[in-house]
C-alpha cells in the first residue's frame, strides 16, 4: 500500500518528489561523512605514533583534535607555560613516578623554507630532546651523524642546583614602555626567622632614571623582635658602586651583596648603617633550600601594570652571622624564604603571604595599581608546594582582611582567602600576631598609604586532588591600607 502511494505521488509531482529525494539523500550524505571524519580524528588522536608515541598529551588551552591532526598543537606559534616547571616537578617529578614512565617536549612537522641557489625548498623539521625520545620508544632512525643531548637539553631537564637557581633568580633590564619608567625597581628580599629572636627583613634593590641609565642601589634591612623596639636600617648608594649584569642573579650595592655560589647555595653580605644612630648591621650569611620548593619567573601586573615575580627558594635555611653594632649572633638552621620582583612600581600595592602549613607551603599574592576601591588589578592566586614539589595553583575567589571596627586604617587581625580549581578547594585563615605599619606615599596627588608586615599564625583547611587537606603553622603576610 506505501509503494503504490509514493509511486502515485511520484507520478502527479514528478520534479518535487526528485527535489525532495535528492535533499534527503545530500542530508544523510554529509551526517555520514562527518560522522566518518569525526570517528577518525579520535581514532587517530589515540595513535602514539601520530602525537609523538605517548600515551598523555599536553598542549596549550584550547587546542582541539582537529589542530592536534594538523601539526597546529606543537608548531612554533603555540607553547606551554611555565613547560620546564611541568616537567620537572610533575611528568618527571616523585608525585606520579609509579604512572609515568617518561615525557619529553616535542615539535613535529614544522613547513620551514630552506633558500638554495634553485629557489626556496620546502623542507620539513621537528624537534625533541634525543635522550627523552629515547626513554618514549619513538627516537629516529639515523642515515648518519649522531643525534644526542646536548648541554642544554640537560639543564632543561635536570639542571643542577646552581643552574636552577641562577635561571629563577636572574636579573633583568627593562623593555618596551618600561624602559622609559623612572619607577622600575629590581630586588631581592630575604625573610630570617632567627631562632628565639625574632626576625629579619633584608632588601638589596637596584631603581634609578632608567631612560638616561643612571642606575643606584638601597640596602634595607629591618630587625624585629617582639617586646622590644624595631630597628631599621638602610642606605643609598649611586650606580658607580652597584654592579649586576642581565641575565645573572649576582648583585653587589656597595659593601653588600647577593651571590649564587656553584653549588647552588646563597652567600648573602651585608653592611647597613643604622638609621637612628649606634653601630650597623652586618650580615654574613650562607642560605641552602631545604628542597625544590620554588614559584618559577611569572609577570603578575595587570593592564598598566609591569611586574615580575619569583621565589627560588620557598623554604630554606640560613647560618653565619647577623651582627647589631658591637651584638652579634651566630645562627644555624634558620628558616629562610627568599624571593625577586621586579617592574613599574609607581601607584603599586598589593597582598602577599607566604606561610609553612603543616606538610605544605602556601603562597599568596596579588597587586593593584593603587585605588583600593577598584581591587587588585592582576589576577590573584593561591600556590601550593610540599617536598614533592608543584602542588596545585588556584584562583583565589575571595580575600577578606578584618579589622576591629570600622577603621580602614587599623591594623588587621585576620585575613581569610578562599581559593578554588574545579573540585578542589581551599581555604587559608590567618590570625595576625605581630603588625609593622609604615606611611607610605602611593600618589603624589593622594595621601600616603600604611604598609603593613604581619607575622602570624595561618591554618590550611580544604580538598586536593579528592583528598582532605589540614594544616597549622605560621607565616609572613603584607597588606596596604588608605
Amino acid at each position: 500500500m506505501i509503494a503504490r502511494l509514493v509511486w502515485a505521488s511520484f507520478r502527479q509531482r514528478p520534479g518535487r518528489s526528485a527535489l525532495l529525494l535528492g535533499g534527503y539523500a545530500l542530508g544523510v550524505g554529509v551526517t555520514i561523512i562527518l560522522l566518518s571524519v569525526g570517528g577518525a580524528l579520535v581514532e587517530q588522536a589515540r595513535d602514539k605514533e601520530l602525537v609523538g608515541g605517548g600515551d598523555l598529551v599536553v598542549l596549550p588551552t584550547g587546542i582541539d583534535l582537529e589542530t592536534l591532526k594538523t601539526g597546529g598543537a606543537s608548531s612554533m606559534y603555540f607553547s606551554i607555560e611555565q613547560s620546564s616547571l611541568l616537567y620537572r616537578q610533575v611528568l618527571a617529578g616523585p608525585r606520579f613516578d609509579d604512572r609515568i614512565a617518561a615525557a619529553a617536549p616535542w615539535i613535529d612537522d614544522e613547513l620551514l623554507y630552506l633558500e638554495a641557489d634553485s629557489g626556496l625548498v620546502p623542507i620539513s623539521a621537528g624537534a625533541t630532546i634525543p635522550g627523552l625520545a629515547a626513554q618514549l620508544g619513538v627516537a629516529p632512525e639515523l642515515a648518519a651523524g649522531a643525534w644526542e643531548d646536548l648541554d642544554t637539553d640537560r639543564r632543561w631537564r635536570i639542571p643542577t642546583d646552581a643552574e636552577l637557581y641562577r635561571s629563577l633568580d636572574a636579573l633583568h633590564l627593562p623593555t618596551g614602555a618600561a624602559a622609559t619608567d623612572s619607577t622600575w625597581a629590581e630586588w631581592h628580599y630575604f625573610n630570617v626567622l632567627l631562632p628565639d629572636s625574632g626576625w629579619l627583613y633584608l632588601t638589596y634593590m637596584i631603581a634609578g632614571d632608567v631612560p638616561d641609565g643612571r642606575w643606584g642601589g638601597r640596602m634595607l634591612a629591618t630587625r624585629v623582635r617582639p617586646g622590644f623596639p624595631e630597628r631599621a636600617y638602610s642606605e643609598q648608594l649611586p650606580a658607580g658602586e652597584v654592579e649586576f649584569r642581565e641575565g645573572w642573579p649576582d648583585l653587589v650595592i656597595g659593601r653588600s651583596s647577593v651571590t649564587v655560589e656553584d653549588d647552588g647555595s646563597y652567600t648573602l653580605a651585608a653592611r647597613i648603617p643604622s638609621e637612628t644612630g649606634g653601630g650597623p648591621m652586618v650580615v654574613d650569611l650562607t642560605v641552602t633550600a631545604r628542597s625544590r620548593r620554588y614559584l618559577p619567573p611569572v609577570e603578575i601586573g595587570g593592564e598598566g601594570i609591569v611586574s615580575g615575580y619569583t621565589v627560588p627558594l620557598l623554604g630554606a635555611h640560613a647560618a653565619g652571622r647577623v651582627c647589631e653594632g658591637s651584638r652579634c649572633r651566630e645562627i644555624e638552621g634558620a628558616r629562610t624564604y627568599h624571593d625577586h620582583n621586579w617592574g613599574t612600581w609607581g601607584g603599586v600595592t598589593w597582598d602577599w603571604g607566604q606561610a609553612r602549613v603543616g606538610d605544605y607551603t602556601v603562597l599568596y599574592g596579588g597587586v593593584s595599581d593603587g585605588d583600593r576601591e577598584r581591587g587588585a588589578t592582576g589576577p590573584r592566586i593561591l600556590y601550593l608546594t610540599d617536598d614533592m614539589g608543584f602542588a596545585g595553583i588556584f584562583p583565589i575567589r575571595s580575600l577578606t582582611t578584618h579589622r576591629p571596627g570600622e577603621d580602614r586604617q587599623a591594623a588587621p587581625e585576620s585575613i581569610s582567602i578562599l581559593a578554588t580549581s574545579g573540585a578542589d578547594s581551599l581555604e587559608l585563615h590567618v590570625a595576625v600576631g605581630h603588625t609593622r605599619a609604615t606611611p607610605v606615599p602611593v600618589r603624589v596627588d593622594s595621601p600616603a598609604a600604611l604598609f603593613f608586615q604581619m607575622r602570624g599564625s595561618a591554618t590550611l583547611s580544604g580538598r586536593l586532588r579528592g583528598a582532605v587537606v589540614r594544616g597549622e603553622g605560621d607565616g609572613f603576610f603584607e597588606t596596604w591600607t588608605r
